[in-house]
């Protein structure tokens, strides 16, 4: 795939370290472990299906009137705002009776007067919500709270393979189309001029691959590792091949306590494996301790690094052109020992319904044709560029998704797992970043120490 031209990298890191934070911007992994299924304690008020009819198809038509739907979200309106000015529209084209109002705030702010206007019983009808444990916004615990209705009855539905990151206590609680991807992007050119003919498939053969382009005097991999939270982007690769892929309910069962992160052969196992990229230089931790996200990105592109490994999110400015000019990308999961392959592929955050809404059929009206896969407001969700569906119409026009059909192929097969933090209390990941920061920076930090500084810190989490 070509790269395109851009003005300039912007935000990226910002960008990134949102996606970690909430996974994966106003749209909509795919976890393989039924982790709601695990949930327990918590109900959700299913609105006009309490007694398991399905929602009214034309309940916009039927309320006859003219009605206002309020819908909230987070991020910063650009240009033509999807949310804010070509979805009302395109709704109200549909359903002139329908005036629909959407506030976009930045996260912080998105964060902060959601919980106030929860608090108040005076929340939107439909809101931005995350999957799983994932930000403030986490769809599990305002299920837990009982603060969203149940989508069960969406017939879109029927088109994800897996909704278990937004399933909580037996009901789909956030509508979600698509999905959010960790993995390596890669500088055909370098790989050439080293030897390497095509994508490893196994462990032995990515670090085989790395010591020739080390060889070939080519920087292998270049990582940001200033601006922390990027540890996560190769760390959840491996973490999906080597603790997911035979433990699926492992996070669950971090909260029962039947796993820990000190487990033999789980987090040791994945830090241990990472680390040897920092111990034989494939990552130069002298240089990435002093990058950011974005210096990372701009040498990839600029052609002094092989690989990087970031998300779908950075597609646009890790496929725009540098000063190595317009060579071509590809992009694989980091490949397993086994050469099974898995990947880190996570639900794309989505939209929930208030629980106490006047509106709920209708609003799963708008949802359900929104999200159908072939129609107006799909197709200009899809322009917006920010989401992965893996569904409908022209699905496969999405700009890069040759590079990321592989991942889309494997989530279909049930080989996509969430991202790790989305099933921990927030502030575990910062603990794993802040301590294998301090391994290769040379500070005497042990794997040990790393895998107990976590599950201190998660227990301590889950106590608060």
């Amino acid at each position: 795939m070509k790269g395109k031209k851009v003005t300039a990298i912007l935000c990226a890191g910002m960008m990134a370290a949102g996606m970690l934070a909430g996974c994966g911007g106003a749209s909509g992994t795919d976890a393989a472990a039924s982790s709601g299924d695990a949930v327990t304690g918590g109900s959700v008020q299913t609105g006009s299906q309490a007694s398991g009819d399905k929602y009214d198809h034309q309940a916009i038509e039927n309320t006859k009137d003219n009605i206002t739907i309020t819908m909230m979200v987070s991020g910063v309106a650009q240009g033509t705002d999807f949310e804010t000015q070509t979805l009302p529209e395109l709704v109200h084209k549909k359903w002139p009776n329908v005036t629909l109002e959407v506030t976009k705030l930045p996260d912080d702010n998105y964060y902060t007067s959601l919980k106030t206007k929860l608090a108040s019983g005076e929340c939107p009808d439909m809101i931005l919500t995350q999957p799983m444990y994932a930000g403030s916004n986490s769809c599990y615990a305002l299920a837990d709270a009982g603060y969203l209705a149940s989508l069960n009855d969406l017939d879109y539905l029927s088109n994800m393979p897996d909704l278990s990151a937004v399933t909580y206590d037996g009901n789909v609680v956030t509508a979600t189309t698509g999905v959010s991807i960790l993995g390596t992007y890669y500088n055909k050119d370098l790989f050439q001029k080293a030897g390497i003919s095509e994508e490893p498939k196994t462990w032995d053969e990515f670090l085989e691959d790395c010591k020739k382009l080390k060889d070939a005097g080519i920087q292998p991999i270049v990582m940001g590792d200033k601006d922390q939270y990027v540890m996560q982007f190769g760390l959840y690769q491996i973490a999906a091949n080597e603790i997911y892929s035979k433990n699926p309910k492992y996070d669950d069962e971090l909260r029962t306590g039947d796993t820990s992160f000190t487990d033999k052969d789980t987090w040791d196992k994945v830090l241990t494996m990472y680390k040897q990229l920092y111990d034989e230089g494939y990552i130069d931790a002298s240089q990435s301790l002093g990058y950011g996200a974005s210096q990372a990105i701009q040498d990839f592109i600029d052609g002094k690094a092989a690989m990087t490994f970031d998300g779908s999110f950075n597609a646009a400015a890790l496929t725009a052109t540098g000063a190595a000019g317009d060579f071509e990308r590809g992009y694989f999961p980091i490949p397993s020992e086994s050469g099974e392959q898995y990947t880190a592929t996570c639900l794309s955050a989505g939209y929930s319904i208030y629980a106490k809404s006047k509106y709920i059929d209708q609003c799963k009206e708008i949802l359900d044709y929104w999200m159908n896969g072939d129609n107006e407001i799909w197709d200009a969700y899809l322009a917006t560029g920010r989401i992965i569906p893996l569904y409908g119409k022209g699905a496969d026009s999405i700009p890069n998704y040759d590079l990321f059909k592989p991942f889309i192929e494997l989530t279909n097969e049930g080989k996509g797992f969430h991202w790790c933090n989305q099933a921990w209390p927030a502030g575990t990941e910062t603990t794993m970043e802040e301590m294998f920061s301090e391994m290769i920076g040379g500070q005497g930090t042990t794997v040990d120490d790393i895998t107990q500084g976590m599950q201190d810190k998660f227990e301590d989490l889950l106590d608060d």
